[in-house]
């Protein structure tokens, strides 16, 4: 069967991030880490481009991009801000191949096709500026899934959905305020029974005036057995789920949702859609982290320094299954320049 369609835009001289998630047919994530990713791209201006996993490009050198594919499925392609500030085409067409090698045979597998545009800025690029990095703390993040069906003998069929995107991009958080700065941290491996982790260095030491954590691309069978604490650089943890179950997880897909101080009364991970905000559910009278006592919201954190290490620990608290996370965010909102000259 042909690979399945997936189109994606790319904002001209913006950092831009995409990644997808492989699985069988039973929702399993497929193994990469053995396997070369391969991305390529004809563009209408009739240049060609390619993407490679091996190895040797990176973001900081002169490939300016990034492309890997992991033992847990997910494929992850980056490209820096000072590659696509370059980019001058309207449209172009994509393949991306899984090549696998089996003895002496290399077997090329067409996962996903589809189309790349180009959005053209309405101002020359900047570069004369201090502020700018190829690696910023806002980038643009698109998540895709393509789902496997494997034949006995054949290159497997491939079917692809869109999942929910990550949460405080320019295209899905207008309400956002200006500013607001989102901090992305990476993928987390939710190994069975065992406590799992990560975090986000956060240099700005202005004063924090409001504060979210978004969780992307959960996906575990069980959400019941896990346990979430955020730890800030200093004071108490803050529970911000404990053994809760989410109604609207889809065995196989993911489930992506913020705690927000914005979300309506009454929403919490157990009641709440796919996408959609919520409150923290109070716990901490029940449980308590490494023997410390926890709290169940940000309210500590306004006014305070945003500045340190912050760490999202995710426990499997129950043997059977594993699972993992697409990525996490915690989104800073800073007084504006009115309010911090008062």
């Amino acid at each position: 069967m042909p690979a399945a369609s997936y189109n994606f835009e790319i904002e001209q001289g913006s950092y831009f991030e995409i990644n997808f998630q492989y699985n069988d047919s039973d929702g399993n994530p497929i193994d990469l880490s053995g396997s070369c990713v391969l991305l390529r791209w004809q563009q209408d201006n009739d240049i060609q481009k390619n993407f490679k996993s091996d190895g040797t490009a990176s973001l900081d050198n002169e490939s300016g991009y990034s492309l890997t594919g992991n033992n847990i499925g997910q494929i992850a392609f980056k490209i820096a801000s000072k590659k696509t500030k370059d980019y001058d085409f309207g449209t172009a067409v994509y393949d991306l191949d899984i090549i696998t090698n089996t003895g002496t045979e290399s077997v090329n597998t067409r996962i996903l096709t589809g189309t790349v545009g180009l959005v053209t800025r309405n101002f020359a690029v900047e570069t004369n500026c201090a502020a700018i990095s190829d690696n910023p703390e806002v980038s643009q993040t698109p998540t895709a899934t393509a789902s496997d069906s494997p034949t006995v003998t054949a290159t497997p069929a491939v079917t692809s959905t869109a999942e929910f995107e990550d949460f405080c991009l320019p295209a899905d958080c207008a309400n956002v305020d200006v500013f607001s700065t989102v901090y992305t941290g990476d993928a987390i491996v939710i190994e069975d029974s065992t406590a799992n982790s990560g975090t986000i260095v956060i240099s700005n030491t202005g004063l924090i005036e409001n504060f979210e954590v978004a969780v992307n691309g959960l996906r575990h069978n069980s959400p019941q057995d896990l346990l979430m604490v955020l730890t800030p650089p200093s004071g108490s943890g803050i529970l911000l789920s404990a053994h809760s179950k989410i109604p609207s997880y889809v065995s196989g897909q993911s489930a992506s949702f913020m705690f927000s101080n914005r979300a309506n009364a009454g929403a919490y991970l157990h009641n709440i859609s796919n996408g959609e905000l919520c409150n923290i559910y109070n716990k901490t009278d029940i449980i308590r982290y490494n023997g410390n006592s926890l709290l169940y919201s940000f309210d500590h954190l306004i006014n305070s320094s945003a500045s340190g290490i912050w760490t999202l620990n995710i426990d499997d608290t129950d043997v059977g299954i594993s699972g993992s996370v697409d990525s996490w965010k915690i989104i800073v909102t800073y007084p504006s320049s009115e309010e911090t000259e008062e």
